[in-house]
């Protein structure tokens, strides 16, 4: 028997939260969603790669906010969500100009882990792509 807060809706939802923050720049609720060990990997269309740990991540939301930004694009086009154990993923793409301050595609994997009775963002891999793509 799957545990209610282990299924595809509760992956979407934990998703849809962290958009909703994240397009806020919430630093305060990036802190709960962003496990301890986060890492994120950004391929920028010339293939310069950025990496960030949690700390990292929040600074450069937390700059972004500093500098006046209104919220980013909340759009996002769901592909899958993949659940075993504790552990999931998400793939999506999202639009928005977070990354690099141009509106882009974002190509996403997104995995989790539920752990202290809450989905929480472990590692992201996120492709970025023009709009003309």
């Amino acid at each position: 028997m799957t545990k209610g807060t282990h299924t595809n809706e509760a992956i979407r939802e934990a998703m849809d939260h962290l958009i909703d923050r994240a397009t806020n720049f919430d630093i305060e609720a990036l802190n709960t969603i962003y496990h301890d060990d986060f890492h994120t990997t950004l391929v920028m269309p010339d293939d310069t790669v950025v990496t960030y740990n949690k700390e990292e991540f929040k600074t450069h939301f937390a700059k972004q906010a500093k500098e006046g930004k209104t919220q980013l694009n909340t759009w996002a086009k769901w592909h899958d969500f993949h659940v075993l154990g504790d552990s999931a993923v998400c793939v999506l793409t999202r639009k928005h100009s977070g990354m690099n301050g141009e509106e882009m595609y974002l190509l996403c994997n997104i995995e989790l882990r539920y752990e202290d009775n809450r989905w929480q963002v472990i590692r992201e891999a996120i492709y970025l792509r023009p709009l003309d793509n």
